[in-house]
Formats: C-alpha cells, sequence, structure tokens
C-alpha cells in the first residue's frame, strides 16, 4: 500500500491547492472590498464553480484510484516459489529430572520411572505440595563458563548445556561447526517463564539496597536470552529469537526452526524448550492454581 498511498496522498494535496488558488483568484477578481452584500453574491458564485471543480476532481479521483489499483499488480513482486527441502534430526540434547541422555531419558520413560520427588532447593515443609519434578545433580562443567554459570538463570544453563549436548550428540564437533556457513545456522530455543529466579533475587536484594542487584538481571530474565547467548556462544548467526507459548513452547519452536530450513532461510538450527520455574513463589503459583480447578 506504500506504494500506492505516496502518489494518492500528494495528487490529493495538489488538488486542494489548486482549489484554494482558483478561489483566491476569483476573490481577487471579482470581490467588492468590504461590501457584505456583494461578497455575498460573489461567494454564492464561487461556491457554484468551486462545486463543480471538485465534481470534476472526484471524477478524475476516481479513475486515477482505478488505475493505481490497476498498477499494483506490476509494482508488487511475487515471491519466487522455493522447493521445499528435507528436513532431519541429527542430534539430542537433554536435561531433566529423568537424566540428561536422551537414551536414559527415554528408556525411563519406557520404563514407567517416575521423575517426581521431594523438593530439596528449598523449605517446603509449610507449603501444600512438597513434590515436584526437581533437576538434582545438575553440573555445567564443560558447557559453560564459569563467570556466566554464575549469573545466569538456570533456565539459562540448562538450554545453553542442552543445546551442546545436541550438537555433541550430532556429531558436529568444534572442527566441523567451523566449516558451516554461520550466517546459515540459527538458534530458536524458547521459554514459558523465562529467568524466574534472576528476577525474583533481585527484588529481594532491592529490599536491602540497589547495590546488591545483579546488573544482568533484567537481560538474563527474558525469555529470548538463553537463545541469544548459546548462538553468541556459538558464533552462529543465522534466524535467532523464541517463542513463548505456555506448555507448547518447544513445540512450536522446533516447528519454526523446520519452517526456516524447508523455506531455504538456514541449513541448521538449534531448537527446543528450557524452563526453571521451581522457586517458592512458582512453585506456589503452580501448586494453587491446580488446587483451584
Amino acid at each position: 500500500m506504500a506504494a500506492v498511498a505516496g502518489p494518492l496522498c500528494t495528487w490529493l494535496v495538489a488538488a486542494c491547492l489548486s482549489a484554494a488558488c482558483d478561489a483566491e483568484e476569483y476573490k481577487q477578481k471579482h470581490c467588492c472590498p468590504g461590501g457584505s452584500g456583494a461578497g455575498g453574491g460573489v461567494m454564492l458564485g464561487l461556491r457554484r464553480r468551486l462545486g463543480a471543480r471538485r465534481r470534476g476532481l472526484a471524477r478524475s479521483g476516481m479513475a486515477m484510484a482505478v488505475a493505481l489499483q490497476a498498477e499494483r499488480s506490476v509494482i508488487e513482486k511475487k515471491k519466487p516459489d522455493i522447493k521445499q527441502r528435507r528436513v532431519v534430526v541429527t542430534g539430542m540434547g537433554v536435561v531433566t529430572p529423568l537424566g540428561h541422555d536422551p537414551d536414559v531419558f527415554y528408556n525411563n520413560l519406557l520404563d514407567g520411572v517416575s521423575g517426581i520427588s521431594e523438593i530439596e532447593r528449598f523449605d517446603c515443609s509449610n507449603f501444600p505440595t512438597r513434590i515436584a519434578g526437581e533437576i538434582k545433580s545438575f553440573s555445567t562443567d564443560g558447557w559453560v563458563v564459569p563467570k556466566l554459570a554464575k549469573r545466569m538463570d538456570k533456565f539459562m544453563l540448562y538450554l545453553i548445556t542442552a543445546g551442546k549436548k545436541a550438537l555433541e550428540n550430532g556429531g558436529l564437533t568444534e572442527e566441523l561447526r567451523n566449516e558451516l556457513d554461520k550466517t546459515r545456522c540459527g538458534v530458536l530455543i524458547g521459554s514459558a517463564m523465562g529467568g524466574m529466579k534472576v528476577f525474583n533475587d533481585a527484588i529481594e536484594a532491592l529490599r536491602v539496597s540497589y547495590k546488591k542487584m545483579n546488573p544482568f538481571c533484567v537481560p538474563f530474565a527474558t525469555t529470548n536470552m538463553g537463545s541469544a547467548i548459546l548462538a553468541m556462544d556459538l558464533g552462529w548467526m543465522g534466524p535467532n529469537y523464541s517463542i513463548s507459548t505456555a506448555c507448547a513452547t518447544s513445540n512450536f519452536c522446533i516447528l519454526n526452526a523446520a519452517n526456516h530450513i524447508r523455506r531455504g532461510e538456514a541449513d541448521v538450527m538449534l531448537c527446543g524448550g528450557s524452563d526453571a520455574p521451581l522457586i517458592p513463589i512458582g512453585f506456589l503459583s503452580w501448586s494453587l492454581h491446580f488446587q483451584v480447578f
């Protein structure tokens, strides 16, 4: 519409200016100075003249609108059809209460092993519920730089660790990754809740003093930052964003990542989802929610 609206608006402005100039010219030639009666008669004649002119402009406007409408098909360029490519899953990585290896995780699911246990991360003895799917014995050694590991929220630590495990599982070693076109490698990993603990810790620190706050509390709390940090770590410059759609987050990320490859916008995509809402406020919110329903 921008290509159409521009000329049309310019034409309307030009028409208004033309009518105004004609009115001023007519007034200078035929109006009697200071005569209200004569002036009234002149203005009546001017209205008739301008009315006829406006009707002519309206007809011209209709013709021009039709011409512009026909020209749109010439201006608009159709996106060339791209033959959709096949998409295959080459590697998987997990960090879950049922294990940190895809095979262990899958076999535990088949064997009916439960990932639900008593919470150890914080005292919940006075809470109505004291069990959850808590990830235990988790380590970032070899996956995340220690300096960042101390500052990041757990949802980001899970995300980066699982993402790098997926690359390793798929046989994409650092040597092979260096041969890839990094502008065609992307990361699309979402989160429903983001960095709840980092943000909650900042609120608690603020109660003491703003100087106690983590200066990275906002960026490390946003849902897209995990995907961004992993992309920067790998040096990948392809599609990079996150999707947040509650419990369907991972599914949407996987679907959109596959579409990027199908449409020829990327060759490799790391995709999935990560969350770590197991803190008192997050845990109690869910607990009370399910009690109501």
